[in-house]
Parts: structure tokens; C-alpha cells; sequence
């Protein structure tokens, strides 16, 4: 018996290309062409946000989303990495249903500013629900994103453009399908921002940490679990357990600000990241950065020691530079080396160098 599959007669073949063109079905091999030809890249911004996707990005309230979320827009719109990842330039929409004019201009200025830019990008769009036509409704976001064609929408929050969304399943349902026709038709990506919950007092209801357990921190999220699951990625923003631990990058003064972590749909846990929040002269916030590098040890005289050793040396040399007892040297160089900055070969040791990223 044959094991060669029967040929498709000549006369279906005709019906399966209309098929296809009607109904926009593809093969394994002409779908990987389509999401070349509308994406032409993968990512909006490398690593976190796929092409044609909802993010929804949660954390609590005054931790810093929204200004982390104006500097990612103004990268986009400028075409400049963000917290070191590439993105792919394009023209962002900011919804913006909490902040007020002033403060969003004197944010974007500050930003700009720390993002070394000359002058705010032309294709950042700014729309603040304070200063809406009289008679805007939330129905009539589709035709504003039409109108503007952006490659990016973000939505600051979820819950003020619909208030009724943590209520049930079907809201949240209801509401990202709208969203996912939007990106179908304009071939953008949307990020939601959303809230937690207020925190528990019982001990043994206490968080999980965002970066061990990406899953369960996002149950802290208001609302209807659809809100999470529903999305393509899921980006949460959490207080640094060391929090305001005063360091320096690059001569600017700056602290830890929070954790950015994790997961999405198909690609799984995102690795997590602190960001140190950068000060200017005037000692008003200006911008974010990652802490790469000593910066991660959170310890003023565990950086100076650092910095002091030489790039190979052995632990007499390293106890010797560190000034303290055989445990806590060993300790140190074991800190060292799990946040990737020393590798050890036998008995030597050697710095590993991690580029503090700029933006």
C-alpha cells in the first residue's frame, strides 16, 4: 500500500487560493511571510512587547508606572532602545485618563531631557481626558485610533476607560475583543495599565514575589482574572525589596525604584530586571535606567570593594580589599558572582563586565 499522500486535483486547487485570500487562512510556511510582511519586525520593543499584541502592565498605585510608560512611548516615537532593548519606531498614542496636562508636560520634558532628545518627538500623541471634547465617549476609540494609524496605543488605565471592566469575565471579554479588532484593522499593539488590589493584613496572605513566582503576583491584580489571562503579556511593576537604596550611574544620582517582571502567553517568564530611578541637579526625579553591573549589590561598601579589585584576582586578594573576616569575603564574591558580575576559574576569580544600559 502507498504512503504517498493523495494529490489535490487540479480543479481544488483554485477554490483553496480563494478560500485563503477570503478568509486570510494560511499555511505553516505563508504565515511566517505574512507576519513578516505586516511586522517586518517581532518585536515593538525587543523581548517585551511582540508585534500585534495586548499587554496588560499592573502594579500598585504611585510606584511609577505611568512615567516608566512615557519614557517607553517617547523611545518608541523616537526610535531609541529602551532600558537597553531595541524597538521598532513608530508613531504612539498615550491615552491618559489620570494625570493632568501640566504634569504630563513637565514628565515628557524631564524624560526627554534624561533621553538625551533635542526635542519631544512629533510621533508621540498626547491625549488627556481632561481636556477631551465635551462629548467623547469610549466608544469613539476605534475611530481615534483609525484616524491616527499608530503603531502603538497605550491605555493609562484600563479601569477609567471602562469602569465597568473588573466586574465580570464578560466585560473584560468584551472589551479586549474590541481591542483585538482595533489591531487587526491597524495592525497596532495596545497596552492596558491596571492596579493592584489593596494589600492584605494577614501574614500568610502575603504576595508572591515577582520575580519567583511571575503567575501568582499577578493574582494581587483588581478585578477578574480575565483581565490577566486575557492578555498576550503580562508586565508587572513591584517594589524593590531594597527600596530607595541610594547608588550612582554615571555620576548622576539615582536610587532603586522597583522590579520589572513578568510572563507572556507562549514565550513564558520574562526575566526580571530592578530599575534604579535617575535624579538631576535640581534633585527632582528625571528618568529610569537599569542597575546593571555593582549597582546591583545594593551596598555602598560592597560597590567601593568592587571597584577596587583588580579584573583577576584570589580571595586573599579580595579579603584583603574588602577588609572583613574569611565568611563575609566568601559571601561577598558568592553575591558577586550571583548577580553576574565575578566568575570564578578554580581559585581565581575574575570581573565580568556588565554595561550600565543608558536609557
Amino acid at each position: 500500500m502507498s504512503t504517498f499522500p493523495t494529490p489535490v486535483p487540479a480543479s481544488i486547487t483554485p477554490a483553496l487560493s480563494l478560500l485563503k485570500r477570503r478568509w486570510s487562512i494560511y499555511t505553516p510556511g505563508e504565515l511566517k511571510k505574512r507576519r513578516h510582511k505586516l511586522a517586518g519586525a517581532k518585536y515593538l520593543i525587543s523581548g517585551l512587547l511582540p508585534h500585534r499584541s495586548i499587554s496588560i502592565f499592573v502594579g500598585d498605585s504611585g510606584l511609577g508606572k505611568s512615567p516608566l510608560l512615557y519614557q517607553a512611548a517617547l523611545c518608541v516615537a523616537a526610535g531609541i532602545p529602551f532600558l537597553g532593548r531595541p524597538v521598532s519606531q513608530g508613531r504612539v498614542l498615550y491615552l491618559d485618563f489620570e494625570n493632568g496636562l501640566g504634569d504630563v508636560d513637565d514628565l515628557t520634558d524631564r524624560l526627554a531631557q534624561h533621553l538625551g532628545l533635542l526635542k519631544k518627538p512629533d510621533d508621540l500623541l498626547l491625549w488627556n481626558f481632561n481636556d477631551a471634547p465635551s462629548n467623547w465617549q469610549p466608544s469613539q476609540l476605534a475611530d481615534m485610533i483609525r484616524d491616527a494609524q499608530p503603531a502603538w496605543v497605550i491605555i493609562d488605565s484600563l479601569s477609567a476607560y471602562s469602569p465597568d471592566i473588573e466586574e465580570k469575565s464578560s466585560n473584560v471579554t468584551r472589551v479586549y475583543q474590541e481591542l483585538r479588532k482595533i489591531i487587526r484593522e491597524v495592525q497596532t499593539n495596545v497596552t492596558v495599565v491596571h492596579h493592584l488590589r489593596k494589600p492584605s493584613s494577614k501574614p500568610e496572605e502575603a504576595p508572591a514575589s515577582l520575580q519567583d513566582d511571575p503567575h501568582r503576583w499577578f493574582l494581587q491584580a483588581r478585578g477578574t482574572r480575565q483581565l490577566v489571562n486575557g492578555a498576550d503579556v503580562r508586565i508587572g511593576v513591584d517594589e524593590n525589596a531594597i527600596a530607595n537604596f541610594q547608588t550612582e550611574l554615571d555620576g548622576k544620582a539615582a536610587e532603586t525604584a522597583f522590579v520589572l517582571g513578568g510572563f507572556g502567553r507562549v514565550r513564558g517568564k520574562l526575566a526580571a530586571v530592578y530599575v534604579g530611578r535617575v535624579f538631576g541637579e535640581d534633585g527632582e526625579p528625571v528618568g529610569y535606567r537599569v542597575l546593571a553591573g555593582a549597582s546591583l549589590l545594593f551596598n555602598s561598601g560592597q560597590q567601593t570593594a568592587y571597584r577596587d579589585l583588580p579584573d583577576t584576582f584570589s580571595f586573599t586578594q579580595a579579603q584583603r580589599i574588602y577588609a572583613r573576616g574569611a565568611q563575609a569575603t566568601t559571601d561577598f564574591l558568592k553575591k558577586c558572582c550571583n548577580v553576574g558580575i565575578l566568575s570564578k576559574a578554580g581559585r581565581e576569580y575574575r570581573k565580568v563586565r556588565v554595561a550600565e544600559q543608558a536609557e
